[in-house]
């Protein structure tokens, strides 16, 4: 009887026993790759790389992360994974054990673990390979906030693919940056980047931190918990199942995966998490069942190829006249509403979902900068005047990160330059709004907040007094419905 094949255990950074050595291993791991020839592949350098890197000329494999796509969740998982066997090969060789796993760091479990655990933040004198320079006091023991770390919206979402659902639209393979972000890649993907800033805030030097692979391995988690719930379906689509990519194993030999090949994370892939499968907190009020997936565009696909059912079109109800400039404080827009479009659109709102199957989208455009000024900001839509945190907390429909900024305005290859996009589905405020007799069916309020250390009301203080704060522009904001 041959015997079973280890699964290994992916453990809670937080909950590790004192004794335990998995962060130890890690260290002396991270040290031996970091001190490899910069040509192997299996280096601390290399490996970082092919997620991103501004050194020129490239070499095989580099600036290959997939973001802003449906792509971004399978990449990130094959890269994770032959990460994981590199420096698990370098623990064994070391003296370590056979089965180490890379721990995850659940920051949103409690407000304490919302802190980055003590052995990434003590610099030892330039002598602690998992120390890195981090933002927003992280390295003093200051937590994230909750409003970005919380993947409760992200959970809470039914289908995989299309904007503003949990695994990102529909996108080419070819270019490693779209902006098509999925619930999950946004909040807490590119928020957790962009609040702890630095090499984490931009994606050509994210992978040489060593919380980078803790974050992603909860990412990863987070993806693993979604599939876990009864409808919810990874794609089916031939062009997602069969998109091969290429990592270097710990042998240093290129290996090809496909997406087809790492859905069952402990029978395919050989691990799995050791917490229990959470359950986010309900929404304010039942959303209504989702749209299908959006179309590709016409360019993504040929006119025979196989694709998702046609959705409902999106329909204008209204857009900003002028650009948002965000430089570190509050600001508002008003998105105008088109009432002819939406005349009946007000009273099917006030209908209790699933007996009114409409659905309300808020998306910020053409979002463009030089730099990610390392400051998340909340989405804030009707806001009161004066509101508490409580109160501003429940007019939050999403946050705006800048996680590949550079990158969409530097382009590798082929990729033409373009700005960020985010999409969120508003639909349960705006019922609740309807239901106060509080929805403006003229105008809508939208409120960026700094979301610093401090929480989002505490907007002057929350970004660092350092810092200075890279201006990025909002070409516009608006409103969709189906």
């Amino acid at each position: 009887m041959s015997p079973q094949p280890v699964v290994h255990v992916r453990k809670n950074v937080w909950t590790l026993p004192e004794d335990d050595l998995t962060l130890a291993h890690y260290a002396a791991a991270v040290t031996e790759m970091k001190a490899r020839d910069a040509d192997d592949p299996t280096s601390w350098a290399y490996q970082a790389a092919i997620h991103g890197t501004a050194e020129t000329p490239p070499k095989a494999l580099w600036n290959s992360c997939k973001h802003g796509s449906w792509y971004f969740l399978s990449w990130h998982r094959m890269y994770l994974w032959f990460f994981e066997r590199i420096v698990r090969a370098a623990v064994v060789d070391l003296g370590g054990p056979a089965d180490w796993a890379l721990p995850f760091w659940d920051y949103d479990a409690d407000p304490s673990q919302a802190r980055i655990p003590p052995a990434f933040r003590e610099e030892e004198g330039g002598a602690n390979p998992l120390f890195a320079e981090r933002a927003h006091r992280l390295n003093l023991g200051a937590p994230l906030p909750f409003e970005i770390t919380s993947p409760a919206y992200a959970l809470g979402r039914t289908q995989f693919v299309g904007e503003a659902e949990f695994g990102g639209g529909i996108t080419p393979d070819g270019d490693a940056f779209w902006n098509r972000d999925g619930a999950v890649e946004s909040t807490p993907h590119n928020a957790v980047h962009s609040h702890i800033g630095r090499w984490m805030g931009r994606t050509d030097t994210a992978a040489l931190d060593p919380i980078f692979w803790l974050h992603h391995a909860n990412i990863d988690r987070l993806w693993y918990t979604w599939a876990s719930r009864p409808g919810h379906d990874n794609p089916t689509d031939p062009r997602w199942i069969t998109q091969e990519y290429q990592f270097f194993d710990a042998d240093g030999s290129e290996r090809r995966l496909a997406a087809s090949a790492i859905v069952d994370i402990a029978g395919q892939l050989g691990y799995t998490y050791e917490s229990p499968v959470p359950v986010p907190a309900p929404p304010p009020a039942p959303p209504p069942s989702p749209p299908p997936p959006p179309v590709p565009e016409a360019s993504m696909s040929s006119p025979n190829e196989s694709g998702p059912v046609p959705p409902k079109r999106r329909e204008m109800a209204g857009a900003s006249q002028q650009t948002v400039q965000l430089v570190g404080r509050a600001v508002s827009v008003t998105v105008p509403i088109d009432q002819r479009t939406t005349r009946s659109l007000g009273t099917a709102l006030g209908v209790p979902a699933p007996e009114a199957d409409r659905h309300v989208y808020l998306n910020v455009e053409d979002i463009e900068g030089e730099q990610n000024p390392d400051t998340v900001y909340g989405i804030y839509v009707s806001l009161p005047d004066g509101a508490s945190r409580e109160l501003a907390e429940s007019h939050r429909v999403g946050n705006l990160s800048f996680f590949g900024i550079e990158r969409a305005q530097d382009p590798r290859g082929d990729e033409h330059p373009h700005g960020l996009r985010v999409t969120v589905e508003i639909t349960p405020l705006v019922r609740r709004l309807v239901a106060q007799n509080a929805w403006d069916d003229r105008e809508v309020r939208v409120t960026f907040l700094p979301l610093g250390a401090l929480g989002p009301l505490d907007a002057v203080d929350a970004v660092d007094a350092e810092a200075e704060h890279p201006p990025v522009e909002i070409g516009r904001v608006s409103l969709g419905y189906t």
